[in-house]
């Protein structure tokens, strides 16, 4: 009986502090090795670099250099252009024209980033966007957004992307970025609410597994399969000097990856990513079917329950100085396992629950062999 209920109450203490006080996130842990996933050339990153910064200066009022680039990537034949770049503020109305009479006779897909409401900016006025959300009537260019999109984790880093559609005070609505530039690619439709998938969202014929918050919003976890070294990174000053056809059938992604930009974020891989690698490892996530899934509260508090029985037994039962080294060993065992159920299945399990109740239960079962 002290057995079980030791095991009990180490396991619901170790379950309970992973979730509600966290001092480890072992998402986080996880994935400092990640693995270069498949898919990865099938993306491409125009990145406005530092030394494209240097070149340009204020690179977001020069409204003709990125009408010279897209003309560029077009030519190309690009599956989706997917533009993580905000175009508000008119600054000089002859060289924005040169913008928007590119987008106007666009003839591939692309998806310009929209934040919040937009209304009043440049490009995305309230004139230049039809009921539908596309750009002066031209289908072929959509919009997705960036506002909210991403969910962080208890200590601030990007792990899950909110699929729930957001909506400006027109009422229309924009399903995230990364999100439209794969219903461009596939050329189907992003249903969240999938009949005959109670947990899942499709695309493109792929069942992502989706996951419910609080507030009812539906998510999926991201995983990374790498940095900027991971992707294939095109300079953005490079890009009219360079063959096209390395975009050819491509997802090309813009945005910035210039160490002193703005657009940086902590995610598991690494403190500060740029807000487009994050974009990069969303699609890549989909289109490789690399997904994650946390195993379910009551499965995992059963596993940490099972583990902790025989931490007990060996401590209960074993010479002092081999029971410590015994019950280390359990836990690198676990840990091990852990870590092939996450990398080759995508069923992440929490290490932190087995670390604490191990150190629960191993002091319980010195006390009572000590009393005895």
């Amino acid at each position: 009986m002290f057995i079980m209920l030791s095991a009990y109450m180490g396991a619901d203490i170790g379950v309970f502090a992973a979730h509600k006080f966290p001092v480890v996130d072992d998402f986080f842990y996880s994935r400092q090795f990640p693995i270069r996933g498949s898919n990865v050339d099938n993306i491409i990153i125009v990145g406005l670099d530092n030394n494209t910064m240097e070149r340009f200066e204020r690179l977001r009022y020069k409204r003709s250099v990125y009408a010279q680039v897209f003309a560029r990537i077009l030519e190309g034949g690009p599956k989706v252009i997917t533009v993580d770049i905000f175009f508000d503020g008119v600054r000089d109305i002859k060289d924005d024209l040169r913008l928007i009479k590119t987008l106007n006779n666009a003839d591939r897909n692309i998806v310009l980033a929209i934040y919040g409401n937009e209304a009043e900016k440049f490009l995305l006025n309230n004139d230049n966007i039809t009921s539908k959300g596309y750009f002066n009537g031209n289908e072929l260019i959509s919009l997705g957004s960036v506002y909210g999109v991403v969910k962080k984790s208890s200590y601030g880093g990007i792990t899950k992307l909110l699929l729930t559609p957001q909506f400006d005070k027109y009422g229309r609505e924009y399903y995230p970025l990364p999100i439209v530039a794969l219903t461009k690619y596939y050329n189907a439709d992003f249903d969240l609410y999938s009949f005959g998938y109670e947990d899942n969202a499709t695309i493109g014929g792929i069942s992502i597994p989706t996951f419910t918050d609080k507030y009812l919003d539906r998510y999926m976890y991201i995983n990374y399969t790498g940095g900027l070294e991971t992707f294939n990174i095109v300079p953005f000053e490079k890009v009219p000097h360079i063959n096209s056809e390395i975009f050819r059938d491509k997802i090309v992604l813009i945005g910035e990856v210039g160490d002193s930009m703005s657009d940086n974020h902590q995610t598991p891989i690494f403190k500060t990513t740029p807000g487009i690698i994050i974009h990069a490892n969303i699609i890549h996530t989909i289109i490789s079917k690399r997904f994650i899934s946390p195993m379910e509260h009551n499965y995992q508090w059963l596993c940490v329950f099972i583990v902790m029985i025989a931490v007990f037994i060996l401590f209960y039962y074993t010479k002092k100085k081999i029971s410590i080294p015994a019950a280390l060993v359990t836990l690198v065992i676990v840990k091990l396992m852990i870590d092939v159920l996450f990398t080759r299945y995508g069923i992440y399990v929490q290490f932190f629950p087995f670390i604490v109740s191990t150190l629960f239960v191993s002091i319980c079962a010195i006390i009572f062999r000590d009393l005895k």
